[in-house]
């Protein structure tokens, strides 16, 4: 297994309870995420986001496991297990703040790849995953700026 890491971040004055709040609508994901508008989310009945909550998020072929792994006021996190190609992993959001009311916000993505498909991933690719995590935290702050 190889390790890589994905991150982006940037600065909002947008309060942490309304990100998590767009970001903690598992639901709501497909609205808002890019590349997940074909993707089908199973929700747990009668369950609310908090450590150990399991979800699924069901494409056409591939199918991904996602549990909560941190929730705090300042932070969340998914650890998610992909069917194909075969891989694991942790995706965190974590919001520092700056001064008053500006926050930093973070997304870091690590994956836990088998090294054949490590291997496959070229400066291009790293390049365009690094793009979707930018394009994730613009899309999270939109869908936040309209829920309010």
């Amino acid at each position: 297994m190889t390790s890589y890491e994905i991150s982006a971040s940037t600065t909002t004055t947008m309060p942490p309870e309304r990100i998590f709040a767009v970001l903690d609508d598992f639901g709501g994901w497909p609205r808002w995420m890019p590349a997940l508008d074909r993707i089908k989310v199973e929700l747990p009945a009668g369950q609310r986001p908090s450590p150990g909550y399991r979800f699924r998020l069901r494409g056409s072929v591939v199918f991904a496991d996602l549990e909560v792994i941190d929730y705090t006021a300042l932070s969340r996190a998914t650890s998610f297990r992909i069917s194909f190609p075969p891989l694991t992993g942790v995706n965190r959001c974590e919001l520092r703040q700056i001064d008053g009311d500006r926050y930093h916000i973070k997304r870091v993505d690590s994956l836990n790849l088998p090294e054949i498909v490590a291997g496959l991933i070229d400066s291009t690719q790293r390049a365009r995953f690094a793009r979707l995590a930018k394009e994730f935290l613009e899309a999270l702050l939109r869908a936040a700026e309209a829920e309010g």
